[in-house]
């Protein structure tokens, strides 16, 4: 059973594939954060490893074992360290000799399945180095071994590696399907489950992990309540938070990139309270502060922050300087107090 959810044409293209034995040797999977894609990930890596007919069935020895991480044939590269000095720590790029080694271990055999998968998280971040060298690999592919890349923006990583990889898009879910999902199978609380699944911007993984952790969405609630505190804020303090937003990005870009995805949809939900789409509003619990917010300036000023947002996260991607990006930002978005908008 697959246990990615609301992906149901994926699933389908998967099964075909693995009933006609066509199941491609690497796969780039691009979609937000906490869409499903390790999920996704693991999920194939199981199916090519199961020991049962209908892969995969989540139940044999070897799905298990993949399921916990303990199997031999299946490693993940990710951007944090292994290495027992730096446990934990994060680091900025995958480096050329993560993909070297790679390359030899593709070389040997499966140790206890029929298949290595090798699963790269975060691939974007790959040097030119490590991209071309797992070009390489790519170019001569193994039988017995399925690379599977997962990215938040397949538009970082050169063109070369994608076109040699079978292209999977994990879309938002429904927030319908995440709350019925979330009360039908996880047992949460309706009334919970209503807020998280529109808190989640459509990514059932962080629905699910903040259902199951209160310091999840306590952790959210305080980084918003911090944007909304800059969005009414003046310049000196919001040059503050930039600068220091910069100094958090050079040691943990996802980090940023989340606070930074907080603010793009406060702002969308302003836009959407605007034009009398509430039913479409996600941050229903302060939803009465950002209708106050929505009176109090136009929809150009609305499209405007959210353009500003959205190019300031471009430009972090093709690494401009991240405190001068961050501080133009806010200085491209309207100070917001009460019903009264200063620019």
């Amino acid at each position: 059973m697959w246990r990615v959810i609301g992906q149901e044409s994926v699933v389908s293209l998967l099964n075909r594939s693995l009933e006609k034995k066509t199941l491609s040797h690497a796969f780039l999977i691009s979609g937000p954060n906490h869409i499903g894609k390790m999920t996704l990930a693991v999920d194939i890596a199981q199916a090519i490893n199961c020991e049962r007919d209908a892969p995969p069935c989540n139940e044999c020895e070897s799905c298990l074992k993949i399921q916990q991480g303990k199997h031999a044939d299946v490693q993940v590269i990710s951007l944090i360290s292994e290495n027992e000095e730096e446990e934990g720590k994060t680091r900025t790029e995958i480096s050329i000799d993560d993909i070297r080694q790679i390359q030899h271990t593709v070389s040997l055999p499966p140790f206890e399945g029929k298949h290595k998968a090798f699963i790269i998280e975060g691939a974007e971040s790959m040097s030119i180095e490590a991209a071309n060298c797992l070009l390489k690999t790519l170019e001569e592919p193994v039988t017995q071994a399925v690379f599977i890349l997962l990215t938040t923006n397949a538009s970082l990583i050169p063109e070369t590696v994608i076109s040699r990889c079978q292209k999977i898009s994990l879309n938002p879910i429904a927030v319908a399907e995440i709350e019925k999902t979330l009360i039908t199978v996880y047992d949460i609380e309706m009334q919970k489950a209503s807020v998280l699944s529109r808190l989640s911007h459509g990514c059932f993984g962080w629905a699910l992990s903040a259902a199951q952790d209160d310091k999840i969405l306590e952790n959210f609630i305080e980084k918003r309540n911090r944007a909304l505190e800059i969005i009414a804020a003046g310049l000196q303090e919001r040059f503050n938070y930039a600068a220091t937003l910069s100094t958090q990005f050079s040691k943990d870009r996802a980090a940023v990139y989340d606070i930074m995805d907080i603010w793009l949809n406060i702002w969308r939900d302003i836009l959407l309270l605007k034009t009398g789409l509430t039913e479409s509003v996600n941050n229903i619990d302060i939803e009465e502060w950002l209708r106050q917010w929505s009176a109090g300036i136009d929809i150009a000023g609305i499209r405007n922050s959210i353009q500003a947002i959205l190019e300031a996260k471009e430009q972090l991607n093709l690494n401009a300087n991240s405190r001068l990006v961050l501080e133009v930002m806010m200085l491209d978005i309207p100070v917001m107090t009460g019903n009264i908008v200063k620019r």
